[in-house]
């Protein structure tokens, strides 16, 4: 079978197609053969080498798939045929999900119904995130007006719609106007180029003066001081990921600047919910019934080939897609 693997860290390029044997399946385990591959961020850090929690080499990466049970190898829980959707998570992080068969324990994938869309369920790994961030990064938070940066992005699209089905008015940011258009397009109220825009004095105009209970920021970096400018009183900035490195300005004395608004910020990452699997448990069934139920429509909008990866990465990577990249194998 094709897969992608990698030897060594670094740019896209180590990211390559190689020949692997059919997985040889142990008790307990059914076989699945892969329809869709989501590319997530956690990918890019292993491929990198920044991943905190990083793999043994070689390595095939992969966050999360759909497919069908093409043996169920004695399974009761499993049939032949079956759609399911799984995670890393649900394979203790064990990686091997950008392939064209997996071995898997039978009690990790997730049955989906026959009349799911296997592409759109790839991108669900996002909305699951999403809800966990929403139920417990911003805990205690008021949420009646939300600000996602990257809001055009597979996360962006599933904080907003996830948003928006729970009644907050959506603001978003993204940086070009054919992003804010896509987000517009989705249903997001207000979309603000930041290349174009002074987003503070946007924000405030949007709002009033009040500013937004809830900043869902993945850029870190300096950004936390802008966006206290922008939060309501006790409003909380809740920070999933860092693309913009680590803050430079003394954050502590930003948060004493503002005062006056009483801002919180919750770092958050999804290991800490191995922690708390009951809860991770809840956020999957949600996001997986409000699927089938029509309620959600992941944005996928790029679908390459296996062998494709490393454009895939560098797609990412140049934040010039929208939406979820997906590989096809």
């Amino acid at each position: 079978m094709r897969a992608i693997q990698i030897s060594e860290t670094g740019g896209p390029e180590v990211l390559r197609l190689v020949e692997q044997p059919m997985p040889k399946l142990q008790p307990g385990q059914v076989l699945v053969k892969t329809h869709a591959i989501g590319v997530a961020f956690p990918d890019l850090l292993v491929r990198s080498g920044r991943y905190p929690w990083m793999p043994p080499l070689p390595y095939v990466p992969g966050n999360e798939v759909t497919g069908h049970v093409v043996d169920a190898n004695g399974s009761t829980r499993l049939g032949n045929g079956q759609l399911v959707f799984f995670t890393s998570w649900d394979m203790g992080f064990a990686g091997g999900l950008y392939a064209e068969y997996v071995a898997v324990k039978d009690t990790a994938p997730w049955p989906l119904p026959d009349h799911v869309d296997l592409d759109e369920a790839a991108a669900l790994f996002n909305y699951i995130v999403a809800s966990l961030l929403m139920e417990h990064g911003a805990r205690g938070a008021e949420a009646a007006t939300v600000l996602l940066h990257g809001v055009s992005g597979g996360m962006g699209t599933a904080l907003a719609e996830l948003a928006l089905l729970a009644g907050s008015k959506v603001i978003g940011t993204a940086g070009t106007d054919d992003k804010c258009a896509f987000a517009l397009a989705r249903g997001v109220q207000h979309a603000i180029n930041y290349k174009t825009a002074n987003v503070v004095d946007q924000v405030l105009r949007l709002t009033d003066g009040r500013g937004v209970d809830v900043v869902y920021n993945h850029i870190a970096g300096n950004s936390f001081v802008d966006d206290m400018k922008m939060l309501a009183p006790l409003g909380q900035i809740v920070s999933y990921a860092a693309l913009g490195g680590m803050p430079q300005s003394d954050l502590f004395r930003g948060m004493r600047a503002e005062i006056g608004r009483s801002p919180a910020v919750r770092v958050i990452g999804t290991h800490v919910f191995e922690k708390l699997p009951h809860l991770r448990r809840a956020a999957f069934e949600k996001v997986l019934g409000l699927h089938a139920a029509g309620k959600i429509k992941p944005a996928v909008t790029t679908r390459l080939p296996l062998e494709r990866a490393a454009h895939a990465h560098r797609l990412m990577e140049s934040r010039e897609s929208l939406g979820k990249i997906l590989l096809k194998p």
